[in-house]
């Protein structure tokens, strides 16, 4: 039994996350099917294939040229609550959203009770991975909706006369299982692309952001760091090993 996860969170977080600007675009077309799902429909069921073969709403978000390596992206989208908490700190007007990890290593999402849902990672490999949402999200004038999401990230490192970027792209599949009735579900319906397209930029461009500011300042980050609450000590020293002192070793 899969509890009920945050519907957009993700297709951000993560991102990342959170995932994942100046340069992205959204796409409605479908990709064609893939294998790559199997990992996914053995671990939630077949039923999650109607997520990704009749989606509700389909977005793509293309991010190219990232100011930072593959790894610092891998450590930002692997890493949520750090991510979230660079991101708030560097635009304090992104959604002010509060990750808990799990005991089974899912997270748990909150929006303030508007977005609310948990989230796990069911594929994870080099370029790529495969996240697993569900949840409900409080749309307008007492309207919610639930569901699930698919989200697909994939990313790769470009090398330019020795400068690293990053070139990401995440594909989010969203199914609504439930929606009020009558004319306001019809007015919600519409609505709801433009909203989620709008959360999506917002983070698109935050994601750029934090990726610049960690490779190209890691100790002032760092700094800003030790004083947000909500990361804890050892997510800081994870930190500090992996950007500031990696940077003073590389000098």
């Amino acid at each position: 039994m899969h509890r009920r996860p945050n519907l957009i969170t993700t297709t951000s977080i993560v991102l990342s996350i959170l995932i994942l600007s100046s340069v992205f675009g959204y796409r409605l077309a479908l990709s064609a099917p893939e294998d790559g799902f199997a990992p996914l429909v053995k671990k939630i069921g077949p039923a999650v294939r109607e997520v990704i073969d009749r989606p509700t709403l389909y977005r793509v978000t293309e991010l190219k040229g990232l100011p930072c390596t593959k790894e610092t992206f891998e450590f930002l989208i692997d890493r949520p609550r750090v991510s979230m908490a660079l991101a708030r700190m560097l635009d304090p007007t992104l959604d002010d959203y509060r990750i808990g990890t799990r005991p089974d290593g899912s997270y748990h999402v909150d929006d303030n009770g508007k977005l609310v849902g948990d989230m796990e990672v069911v594929t994870k490999e080099p370029g790529r991975r495969v996240y697993y949402i569900s949840g409900y999200w409080k749309f307008i004038l007492g309207i919610r909706f639930s569901g699930r999401m698919v989200l697909v990230p994939e990313y790769s490192e470009t090398v330019v006369d020795g400068v690293k970027t990053v070139d990401a792209r995440a594909r989010g599949y969203m199914k609504i299982d439930s929606v009020v009735a009558g004319a306001m579900a019809r007015l919600a319906m519409f609505l709801f692309p433009g909203k989620v397209d709008s959360r999506m930029a917002r983070f698109a461009s935050a994601v750029r952001t934090v990726a610049a500011s960690v490779d190209g300042d890691p100790e002032g980050v760092y700094r800003k760091l030790a004083r947000v609450k909500g990361v804890s000590p050892e997510e800081l020293d994870e930190f500090k090993r992996t950007f500031v002192l990696a940077k003073i070793h590389r000098r």
